[in-house]
């Protein structure tokens, strides 16, 4: 019987929803109506007659044309059942949503698993999951939510936590980031997470690929698929169960033995691939890679309205290993002559104070770190109570935008050259902050809500980038 590639259940023709209910308010129908999925959608439901305009179908059996990809909603104990029919069918893929198998860590759990992997096995049939929610394939209208972005991008996501998945691809809407690919496999008794680094290593529409694992099955494959994959591009890992009570949360969460933190982040970094600790680290991180050109220099620049500011911003720099240089003489004398003398520094961290929303200040400093030769990267911190204050004082909210608008050319034009990052912290006027953001995110700019997770994704990307070259 021969075995379909992963690749096989990424562009379907036909759909069938097994199990599709009203009690979940047609979930996956929905999904797919949403992401507008191009090819044909048959629900299976004996109890259904019809829903948001589709016709439902007593049993898979039943559906009078080739099914490529099957998703699954009913309860573990029905899915041999539907496994049998699929196979009958000559299904190719079936996501399985249903838990209880051996992530439950009981008797049965583990032997309906097994039952369902060598049904498949078998009868020449993949799965993905249990136990997860399956694809995101935004290109082919494939969803497994309503609510996500329906333009296709460079970010592959391989994810083991369906909620990860989730809230990976709906924070693409407010950072600017897109999807080629992404795949919640669940308990991977079959899919598993190698698979999918294989096949992203080789998508040329894929540039970036990010990882959420708690454990594999097979730790040898992984690595090799791991390796081969950072050097085709970036990967950036994330770790779940690096403690004992995050290894129990994974047992119980996917069936995962997590293995020891330590040799996990070993075997990370020998594969070059990028280890992070958080959720927010891990879309900061792709955030940098997709929006800052290379950079294999450690130095920064530093701008922000504050001298308090830029001393804890030295501080969070310094303590990810970038390095905050004096700027040259020539470049503090070109600063010095437009921005101006009270209150200030144009030494890195340059301090505007005054002269924060002053044009040539602004433009003087651009132009100033764009071509100082030992700053290899920019990362500015953009206090927006500041200009919502003035313009609100003066009562001319034209003078804000302006400045945004200036400031966006400003930043696209360095980035041309040198990685620019734009922190914008949230301390008060939270309709403004977003309101910025969404401005500096349309431009595609990297927006980071803190100079610390700014700094931390740039040298993520900087430690990526020079241990490639080394390694050439």
């Amino acid at each position: 019987m021969k075995k379909h590639e992963f690749k096989d259940l990424l562009n379907p023709e036909t759909v069938a929803l097994i199990g599709s209910t009203s009690r979940n308010r047609f979930y996956f129908l929905r999904s797919l109506v949403s992401a507008g999925f191009r090819g044909a959608v048959y629900p299976v439901n004996p109890k259904v007659r019809s829903a948001f305009g589709y016709k439902f179908y007593s049993s898979l059996l039943d559906v009078p044309d080739d099914v490529d990809l099957v998703i699954s909603e009913v309860p573990a104990r029905v899915t041999p059942k539907i496994m049998e029919e699929c196979v009958r069918k000559e299904v190719k893929g079936v996501v399985v949503f249903a838990s209880g198998f051996s992530e439950s860590g009981t008797e049965e759990g583990i032997r309906l698993e097994k039952e369902i992997v060598k049904i498949a096995r078998d009868g020449g049939v993949r799965i993905i999951g249990p136990n997860c929610l399956g694809i995101y394939h935004p290109e082919h209208g494939l969803a497994f939510r309503p609510d996500l972005p329906r333009d296709p991008g460079p970010v592959g996501f391989v994810s083991q936590s369906g909620g990860h998945a989730i809230n990976f691809a709906l924070i693409g809407k407010v950072t600017g980031l897109r999807f080629s690919t992404v795949v919640s496999f669940g308990n991977g008794c079959d899919v598993d997470a190698a698979e999918i680094l294989d096949y992203l290593a080789d998508d040329p529409k894929t540039r970036v690929i990010a990882v959420y694992v708690e454990g594999v099955r097979d730790g040898r494959r992984f690595f090799n698929s791991l390796k081969r994959a950072a050097a085709e591009k970036p990967v950036v890992v994330w770790k779940g169960g690096r403690t004992d009570s995050g290894s129990r949360a994974a047992a119980s969460h996917t069936g995962s033995l997590a293995g020891s933190p330590r040799i996990w982040d070993s075997m990370i970094r020998q594969c070059n691939a990028i280890p992070v600790k958080t959720f927010y680290e891990l879309v900061d991180t792709v955030l940098a890679f997709i929006f800052c050109p290379r950079v294999e220099g450690r130095q920064v620049g530093l701008v922000s309205i504050s001298g308090g500011s830029g001393v804890v911003n030295s501080d969070y720099c310094s303590e990810v290993g970038l390095e905050v240089p004096q700027l040259s003489e020539s470049a503090r004398k070109k600063l010095s002559g437009a921005v101006q003398n009270v209150g200030t520094s144009v030494a890195n961290p340059i301090d505007l104070a005054g002269s924060f929303m002053s044009p040539i200040a602004v433009k003087t400093v651009f132009e100033t770190l764009k071509e100082e030769s030992g700053v290899d990267s920019i990362i500015f911190e953009l206090a927006v109570q500041y200009p919502s204050f003035y313009a609100d004082f003066i009562e001319d909210p034209t003078l804000s935008t302006a400045f945004y608008n200036m400031l966006i050319e400003e930043c696209r034009e360095a980035g041309k050259v040198k990685p620019v990052l734009i922190a914008i912290p949230q301390v008060a006027y939270e309709d403004a902050q977003r309101y910025v953001r969404d401005l500096f995110v349309q431009a595609k700019l990297p927006v980071f809500p803190s100079v610390e997770r700014a700094a931390t994704a740039l040298a993520n990307i900087i430690n990526y980038y020079m241990k490639t070259v080394q390694r050439k």
